[in-house]
């Protein structure tokens, strides 16, 4: 994760804007199972279900400020999780990886596919073939991520 990540656990700021937003997101969907029952559920409702502190203190019978701790507790095992683990971070490789084979097959498509005239018509046919087989595989690699 990028340091403003780490730096936001500590001090709460990259929940203000739309990519802490989806960063601590990412983070949750990762390691949000390894956080207690309940921090997980207050960490849920304070960030993705727009509930206020006072709220979720009426829900779990805590204080405000109690409710608060939690949060933070939590934002800052989720960050330490992904600095041990970095399973975010490979996700990340992954997905711009297939990304990257996509772009590259599709390049390499359509420089065959133009060249038809140059081409045995049976090989244009396999190439082609070859080149809709790696697309399915990646494109249901990144429908599974």
């Amino acid at each position: 994760m990028e340091e403003v990540i780490i730096d936001g656990a500590l001090s709460g700021k990259a929940c203000e804007s739309l990519d802490g937003m989806i960063e601590y997101a990412m983070l949750f969907d990762f390691y949000g199972a390894l956080l207690k029952d309940k921090n997980a559920k207050i960490f849920e409702d304070y960030m993705f279900n727009d509930m206020s502190l006072s709220e979720i203190a009426s829900e779990h019978s805590m204080t405000r400020q109690g409710v608060r701790d939690t949060v933070q507790r939590a934002r800052i095992k989720l960050v330490d999780y992904e600095n041990k683990l970095g399973l975010v971070n490979r996700f990340n490789l992954v997905k711009d990886s297939m990304n990257n084979v996509r772009k590259r097959t599709d390049h390499v498509k359509d420089i065959v596919e133009g060249s038809k005239a140059d081409i045995n018509g049976s090989l244009v046919h396999e190439l082609s073939d070859y080149f809709d087989m790696i697309e399915d595989i990646t494109d249901t690699i990144l429908e599974e991520m």
